[in-house]
This record gives C-alpha cells, sequence and structure tokens, in this order.
C-alpha cells in the first residue's frame, strides 16, 4: 500500500501544479480579452461556487463509487476545463470553460486514499504530507503557468496543462484501487451505502450536523478569503 501512497503524492503534486499553472493563465486571457477588476472578479466567484456546490456530490459520488472513478473524474474534468481554456477566444467561453470545475476535487480525492490506507497511529504524518505536495505543486505549478503564457501564450499553457491532467488521469486508472475503504467490516454498511444515489441533500445535511464537521466548513470558507482577493487583484499587476 505504500506504492500507492507514494503514487497519490505524485497525483496531488500534478494536480495542483496544473492548478496553480491556471492561476497563471488566467489573468493573461482575461487581460487579453478585456475584462476589469469588476468583470475578472466574476469570473473567480463563478469557480468558486461551481466548485462549492460540486464538492458535496463529489464527495458522495466517492463514498459511492470508490477513489479510482472519483480521481479519475476528477483529473478528466481538469482536462476538459484546461481545453476549453486554452480554446477560449470570448468572454462567454472563458465563462464556459469554468464548469468542469464542478468535479476537480483532486485534493480531496487523494486525501480519501491516503486516509483509508494508512493505519491510525501514522495517518496525521501521512496527511501532513499533503501539504508538503501541494507546496511543491504550487510553485512548480505558478513558474509553469507565467512561463509557458508568456513565451509560448495562454492557449499552450494551457494544453500542457491538459496533458498533464491526462497523465494523472492514467496513473489513477493504472495504480489507485478501485475501492480503498476497508468494505469487508460489515456487509450491512456497504449495502447502505450502496443503495444511495450521488447527491443526496438529507445525506449533507446529516453530515454536516456531525461535531466539528459545521465549524470546519466554516473555517475553511473564511480561510478562502484572502487568496481570493489576491486572485480578483492579480491581473492589476500584469504588464499592458
Amino acid at each position: 500500500m505504500q506504492k500507492v501512497i507514494h503514487i497519490a503524492y505524485l497525483i496531488l503534486v500534478l494536480d495542483i501544479t496544473s492548478l496553480f499553472a491556471q492561476f497563471s493563465i488566467t489573468p493573461y486571457l482575461a487581460k487579453r480579452l478585456g475584462f476589469d477588476t469588476i468583470w475578472f472578479g466574476y469570473l473567480q466567484t463563478t469557480v468558486g461556487i461551481i466548485q462549492l456546490l460540486g464538492g458535496p456530490v463529489f464527495g458522495r459520488f466517492a463514498d459511492l463509487h470508490g477513489a479510482r472513478a472519483a480521481l479519475t473524474l476528477s483529473s478528466l474534468s481538469s482536462a476538459v476545463y484546461f481545453v476549453i481554456l486554452g480554446c477560449a477566444t470570448n468572454v462567454p467561453l472563458l465563462f464556459i470553460s469554468k464548469l468542469p470545475a464542478v468535479f476537480m476535487h483532486g485534493m480531496p480525492g487523494v486525501q480519501m486514499v491516503v486516509t483509508d490506507l494508512t493505519e491510525p497511529g501514522n495517518r496525521a504524518s501521512a496527511l501532513g504530507r499533503l501539504g508538503l505536495c501541494f507546496g511543491v505543486g504550487m510553485i512548480m505549478g505558478s513558474s509553469l503557468g507565467g512561463s509557458l503564457s508568456t513565451r509560448y501564450g495562454e492557449s499552450f499553457a494551457a494544453f500542457v496543462a491538459a496533458a498533464g491532467s491526462l497523465l494523472n488521469a492514467a496513473l489513477v486508472v493504472k495504480f489507485i484501487p478501485a475501492h480503498t475503504k476497508k468494505w469487508a467490516e460489515t456487509d450491512s454498511a456497504t449495502d447502505k451505502v450502496g443503495a444511495g444515489a450521488v447527491f443526496s441533500l438529507s445525506d449533507i445535511t446529516r453530515l454536516m450536523r456531525f461535531p466539528g464537521v459545521g465549524e470546519m466548513f466554516t473555517i475553511k470558507i473564511i480561510s478562502e478569503l484572502p487568496s481570493g482577493y489576491v486572485l480578483h487583484h492579480c491581473h492589476e499587476f500584469l504588464p499592458p
């Protein structure tokens, strides 16, 4: 299982690299299409809302269909996202390119794999390494996206990110088990999980009532506000 965990770390690095490459691509593309600060803010808000709505659906999908299916869905959604972004030559298409973000949840998917495949005593350190992977991907993605956008154009950089997402999908299919949870604990639990729908508002509400879940959800939203503010204004610092 250690090999699977190491592959999961690599998948996260590639996923975050592509994600932060997008953060470098989008401001250049938006500026070229004539976006001002307000419209760029609308664009970033659209992505946030789409991912907020897609998070519970993705989590439920992962519970029902397993880690491999969930991470494959995330990687392929990223590939579609970047292909459309690379083809975006007008404002409507740029907004449409954000729609696949509803299933782009690589970090939670990898967290699920690592959590399921580690013993309780080693789980904290294994999950802590995800932060290191995130940092590596952030550095690589920011540098790669900015360099490729400047030298070869935003479309080329987006297509490179799409290729990285397809590579991620191949790694998921090859190395990640179909199911990482210990389904054998109780047959009744398996039947109960398998009988549910992908989107169940009652199940999501029930989970939000667990001790600490609501507070953690609120903290996560608040913690994202500074990065959202920076992304909202970053295109103002681009050269004319």
